[in-house]
């Protein structure tokens, strides 16, 4: 998503990022926020030396991310927040690269953190499976019923705290037609990721969000809700490298896809 272009204002900017949000045909899982910069090779650039153009100042930029940032519902990650452009091709307007950093700084002082994933992922710290939560975040689309499940430290809803692990479910609306047949009257999960560094095999360090079962729980879970739902299999996007981790769970492989019985 792009900020500052040609006939933007920082209000209808800020109103813009919301509809990602309200409007059910969106709802991304994942989002990049680059506002326009102003280079000297772009179409633009013949606006800006005719007045038409007039990039956004810091203060307006930090602005606009800043709002935007505290719209971003909790089941979002935001991967980038600026893009990596040297500031000596930047004629005018923002220059600064760590815009993400002055904006969440910005937000910290009106109290009103972050909620994306990003900002909230536990990384590398230890983390003990009786300090996490498993919460379940429902949303509709046009198409489906979301269910974001996360395990997360005590946090206050419903922003919550940090994120050790997560899952997209995935409820197709039985009444539409599936845009893929073979996975007609499946529930889809659609992303498993578990934080933490990656042991050796035989290593027995505790602790880490990676090696505490968290996987496997969200898994179970999410069938628990497809089953309550009345779906019969659920199916999982498979890697060929993750296809014998799901193979344990009672997986097998269908298609393109790894399907399990839920009945």
């Amino acid at each position: 998503w792009m900020a500052n272009l040609y006939g933007a204002t920082v209000e209808g900017d800020i109103a813009d990022f919301g509809r990602l949000w309200s409007d059910p045909a969106i709802r991304p899982d994942e989002l990049k926020i680059y506002p326009c910069m102003l280079v000297p090779n772009a179409e633009l650039y013949d606006y800006w030396l005719r007045g038409d153009y007039v990039p956004y100042t810091e203060e307006e930029v930090v602005e606009v991310l800043a709002a935007c940032k505290a719209q971003v519902p909790p089941y979002v990650r935001l991967n980038r927040v600026v893009r990596d452009i040297p500031t000596t091709n930047i004629v005018a307007g923002n220059k600064k690269a760590n815009l993400r950093q002055i904006a969440q700084q910005r937000l910290r002082e009106q109290g009103t953190p972050c909620q994306c994933i990003r900002c909230r992922e536990i990384r590398r710290d230890p983390v003990q499976l009786d300090e996490l939560e498993l919460r379940d975040r429902v949303y509709e689309t046009d198409a489906t019923t979301e269910h974001f499940l996360s395990f997360e430290t005590a946090g206050d809803a419903p922003t919550g705290g940090r994120v050790a692990g997560f899952l997209r479910l995935s409820l197709p609306d039985p009444a539409l037609a599936h845009p893929l047949p073979e996975l007609a009257g499946h529930a889809m999960i659609r992303e498993v990721h578990v934080y933490g560094p990656a042991l050796n095999l035989g290593d027995d360090s505790r602790g880490e969000a990676q090696h505490i079962g968290l996987g496997v729980k969200l898994i179970e879970r999410a069938a628990d809700i497809a089953r309550a739902a009345g779906y019969s299999r659920i199916a999982v996007i498979s890697a060929i490298g993750t296809r014998e981790y799901y193979a344990r769970q009672g997986f097998t492989l269908d298609g393109l896809y790894m399907a399990r019985d839920l009945l």
